[in-house]
Formats: C-alpha cells, sequence, structure tokens
C-alpha cells in the first residue's frame, strides 16, 4: 500500500534547513578573485601611462613579468599541489606590480628571473595566497637588484621618449641633449626617439650624499659666496614633468597623477584603507622637511641646514619637498605596494604605524643610505614587523584597555 504523498510548504522547508544556514551570517560582497582582478585593473593604469612614456619596450617587459609569474605558479603548483597557488589572479597581479617597479630598459632575462623570486621565494614557500610575510612583488624587485645590479641600473642617464615618438619609440634609440630644460614641446633630436636624462632623484642626492656638497643653496645662492655652486632646484626640470610622468623612473614610478587616481579608485572600493598611504606620504614629507642638507659655503666650507621647509622661503621650502616626493618610487609603494592585504597589518591603527614606519625608513634611506630602491626596502622591511605590530595593535576587548596584555599582573 503507497503512502499519501504531502506536498511541503514553504514554513516546511525552511523547518528542514540546517541550522548553519538559518544563522545571521555576514556575507562579504565581494570575493577574493574580484578583489585581485578590480586592483589588477587598477594597476594597469600607472602601465598604461609607463607605456606611454617608454613605448612597446615597456609594455614588452611587463609581458614577460605576468608571463614569467604565470608559468613559475602553475609549474610550482604541478609540482607541491599547494591550493593557495590553484588560482592565476593573484599571480597576474603580482606580475604587473612587478613591471610597474623595473626599469623599461632591463633585458629579457630580468623580469623572468624577477618573477621566478617574486614567485617562489616571496609567496610560495610560505605556503601562497594569505601566508606570505613579505610583498611578493617587491621581493623580486629587490632580488634582481642584488644579483644583477649592472642589467637594472644606468648610473649616469635614463631614457624618456619624446613628445613626438611616444608610445611606439624605441628608448634604447636615445641622445643625450645638453640643453635640455622641458618634455613638453622639445622634439628629440634626428634619428633619435628618446632623451637621456639624469634622474631628478639623483640630482638632489648633492645635497645629502657624498662628501662635499653640489650646491650652494635650495633656490638662490647667496650674494656673498665667491665661486658659489649652482641651486638645487635650477638643475631639475619643471614639476609638471614629474607630475605627468616625463622623467626617468621604473614603468610605473614616474606619472605621479595616474598612480593616485588609481589609488583613490582603491580607497573607494575599500580594498585600500586610507589611513595607511596618507600615514606614509605624511610622515614621509615631514621628514623631508626637516631633515637636515649639506650645502657649498664661503672658502670651501660645508653648511648643514637643518629644516630646509623654512631655511631660504617657505615656497622655495615647499617645492624642495615635493620635488624628492615625487622624484622617487614613494607614491607607488604608498598606494599599491605597501596596501597588500597580506603583508600589512589589519587594524587601522596598525596600519597607520606601519606607514609612519615606511615613510619614515623610506626618506631616510633615500637621503643618507646609498641603496638602489629605498621605498620598496623600507616596505619590506616594515613587513618584517607586521606579526610584531598585529600582536600589539590587536582589536580592544569590550572593557579592557588597550595594551592591557603588556602591562605586568600583580600577583
Amino acid at each position: 500500500m503507497e503512502e499519501p504523498t504531502s506536498q511541503a510548504t514553504p514554513g516546511d522547508v525552511e523547518l528542514q534547513r540546517p541550522a548553519v544556514l538559518r544563522a545571521p551570517f555576514i556575507h562579504a560582497p565581494e570575493g577574493v578573485r574580484t578583489v585581485f582582478l578590480v586592483t589588477l585593473a587598477a594597476s594597469c593604469m600607472p602601465l598604461v601611462a609607463g607605456v606611454v612614456f617608454f613605448g612597446w619596450r615597456a609594455a614588452a617587459t611587463a609581458v614577460l613579468a605576468v608571463a614569467g609569474c604565470a608559468i613559475t605558479e602553475w609549474l610550482y603548483y604541478r609540482v607541491t599541489r599547494t591550493p593557495a597557488l590553484l588560482g592565476r589572479s593573484h599571480a597576474y597581479l603580482t606580475g604587473v606590480l612587478l613591471a610597474l617597479t623595473l626599469p623599461p630598459f632591463v633585458p629579457w632575462y630580468v623580469p623572468l628571473l624577477a618573477a621566478a623570486f617574486a614567485i617562489i621565494v616571496g609567496k610560495a614557500i610560505f605556503g601562497g595566497v594569505g601566508h606570505f610575510l613579505w610583498q611578493p612583488a617587491l621581493v623580486g624587485r629587490l632580488a634582481v637588484a642584488v644579483l644583477i645590479p649592472a642589467a637594472i641600473i644606468n648610473p649616469a642617464t635614463w631614457p624618456v621618449l619624446a613628445q613626438n615618438r611616444i608610445i611606439v619609440g624605441d628608448i634604447r634609440n636615445a641622445a643625450r641633449v645638453e640643453d635640455y630644460r622641458q618634455w613638453r614641446g622639445r622634439p628629440a633630436p634626428d634619428p633619435s626617439d628618446a632623451f637621456l636624462l639624469r634622474p631628478p632623484g639623483d640630482i638632489l642626492t648633492g645635497l645629502t650624499g657624498g662628501a662635499e656638497p653640489d650646491f650652494s643653496g635650495l633656490g638662490e645662492v647667496p650674494d656673498d659666496i665667491p665661486r658659489a655652486k649652482p641651486a638645487a632646484l635650477m638643475k631639475l626640470p619643471p614639476i609638471n614633468d614629474l607630475l605627468y610622468g616625463a622623467r626617468p623612473g621604473g614603468i610605473g614610478e614616474t606619472c605621479a597623477v595616474v598612480i593616485i587616481v588609481a589609488g583613490l579608485y582603491l580607497v573607494y572600493r575599500n580594498y585600500v584603507k586610507w589611513q595607511l598611504p596618507t600615514a606614509f606620504l605624511a610622515s614621509a614629507w615631514c621628514v623631508l622637511a626637516v631633515a637636515p642638507v649639506h650645502l657649498a659655503g664661503p672658502n670651501a666650507t660645508v653648511e648643514t641646514v637643518f629644516w630646509p621647509l623654512l631655511s631660504e622661503s617657505l615656497d622655495v621650502g615647499f617645492t624642495y619637498v615635493n620635488y624628492q616626493m615625487l622624484s622617487s618610487e614613494l607614491v607607488l609603494a604608498a598606494f599599491f605596494l605597501a596596501p597588500e592585504m597580506t603583508s600589512r597589518p589589519v587594524t587601522t591603527g596598525g596600519q597607520v604605524l606601519f606607514g609612519i614606519g615606511c615613510g619614515v625608513g623610506a626618506m631616510l634611506l633615500k637621503l643618507y643610505v646609498n641603496v638602489p630602491i629605498p621605498c620598496y626596502t623600507a616596505v619590506l622591511a616594515m613587513n618584517t614587523f607586521t606579526p610584531v605590530i598585529d600582536a600589539m595593535w590587536r582589536p580592544r576587548v569590550l572593557g579592557q584597555r588597550r595594551f592591557a596584555f603588556l602591562r605586568i599582573r600583580k600577583r
């Protein structure tokens, strides 16, 4: 005899569901893969700006870096079957970030070697996505800077495509121009495609590096110094060149306007907390405002000037600080490399402390230590202290004072 069948009502279906499905869980509006892809799209904006000023060789370097990261991660997964390496979106993102930090004129093997170090040493040996300690792209960049510095550093001059040869020009077909004043409106000398320029950051090292200063003033030279040396700001291109990217540097480091716009988009999407890049840039700005510079005085003397922001006049000091900020990889590090979700602290207060450490360390290294990538080195150094910062600045338990776990309990 068949048992009578009955149709279940919506209420009965709700009662039959497991209790775990009825709990008031908070669902994330976006998945991890979406976060990686959106960050990847934002990172492509500085990359496009780099292709404009450095041409097709910059695009080729980026393709090699992305392909190297993706292939290395795939091969490592085939051998180890590490679950956190199953997806490829983070590998693509790592490759683009790595390409942004590389010079556009490097040989073909440099991005491949950097990609291998970024994936294997920077990420895979820690267990993959969500487990690494240091920013993987910066691990690859530091590796090639240490292992093959001659292949990625030109100490004298770096190429920048002329305005009439952007995108399609070859940066290796470059010529030195003695009377160069600004990028805009200046065609390249035939048959060249690019200018060979001294990086503004290297010019400014004459204020803090070396035994003998290269300048006798920031914006103007005192009249009472016989045979005085020139002013530092008079040897630099217009600051507009540094804003829209017409200066020597890494592929994605030069166009400050595009980097800031792309970074603010990530802040708008809540992928980056605004406190971290703000603390990074503000602390770096404060260090530059007070860090002493050395000027050549009369009778071969050396004058140490504290508070360069106020040494001559406020407008000269403000311009000097801005030149220092825009002549390095600082802005790219603040918006795209330091806020990496795994290698930065979790809490807002911890990220502020992390950003301050990055900014102060980056500027002290840039001004007084001879390292090729000071801002990236500072970020990697602070990545090392991320677990300590998370332990110190963990969320406060309700009713308990912050840092109470550090207090000695009385028996």
